[in-house]
């Protein structure tokens, strides 16, 4: 997500092997970017307003995965129409990634600084958006507020606004991703970056255990280091790759 810029720029962005859609900015505030590689992928877009770009992109006919760019309103009404429209484009078929600035905390360890947490009424809608479409944040590395609203001392104030949601089908997928937030430089927000980590897995027969391995005690020496394994996302990422 960023700012729309100098429209030359990002025409020689175009000539370059770089695509765009863009929703302008106004004045100041607001505008959403999406690009990508001409000669890497293909980005449809289904539908975008001053809150969201929801479109689907092809990478190199490996890979097709839904992806929506979001700058959520701070008004909850007008936020509400971003859950209706992200609602409608959700999927259990194929990877669905939300993104970016949504404006609203989930809960009171997301802030620092500035009016006590309440769990209001866009929490609670925020909430039930993200449940009832299977949704789960990725964890990652790098600051844990990525906004600040630029002041000092007492007046300073720190919150996560910026992250990253994925549905359930990347369980399934071969891809492990991590989120990576970047630090502060001329914004108030920290960038954040979803990658995909590079990494092959060895094809191996199908291992079927045999209950007469488990009369050997080196059986639990076995299990023991499978479970140790560090791994990154969220629970139910890291369990089925445990398992």
């Amino acid at each position: 997500m960023a700012g729309c810029g100098n429209a030359d720029k990002w025409e020689e962005a175009k000539d370059s092997g770089w695509n765009f859609f863009q929703v302008p900015s106004i004045r100041l505030s607001g505008g959403i970017m999406v690009l990508w590689k001409s000669d890497l992928a293909t980005f449809r877009v289904f539908e975008s307003s001053s809150q969201f770009i929801i479109g689907e992109i092809d990478v190199q006919n490996k890979v097709s995965w839904r992806i929506a760019t979001i700058y959520g309103s701070t008004d909850v009404y007008k936020r509400r129409k971003l859950w209706e429209k992200l609602q409608l484009y959700s999927t259990k078929d194929k990877v669905l990634i939300i993104g970016g600035d949504l404006n609203c905390l989930p809960n009171k360890d997301d802030k620092r600084g500035g009016k006590i947490f309440v769990y209001s009424l866009g929490t609670k809608e925020m909430d039930y958006f993200l449940v009832s479409n299977d949704l789960h944040e990725v964890m990652g590395t790098g600051p844990k507020y990525t906004w600040c609203n630029n002041k000092t001392g007492a007046d300073k104030i720190l919150e996560r606004l910026d992250r990253c949601y994925l549905n359930s089908v990347v369980l399934s997928s071969p891809h492990r991703l991590v989120v990576r937030k970047l630090a502060r430089v001329s914004s108030d927000h920290c960038p954040i970056i979803l990658n995909m980590l590079n990494y092959n897995v060895a094809l191996k027969k199908t291992i079927k255990c045999e209950d007469v391995w488990i009369s050997n005690p080196a059986s639990i020496a076995v299990v023991k280091k499978a479970w140790s394994r560090k791994s990154m996302g969220d629970f139910s990422q890291i369990l089925n790759y445990k398992l």
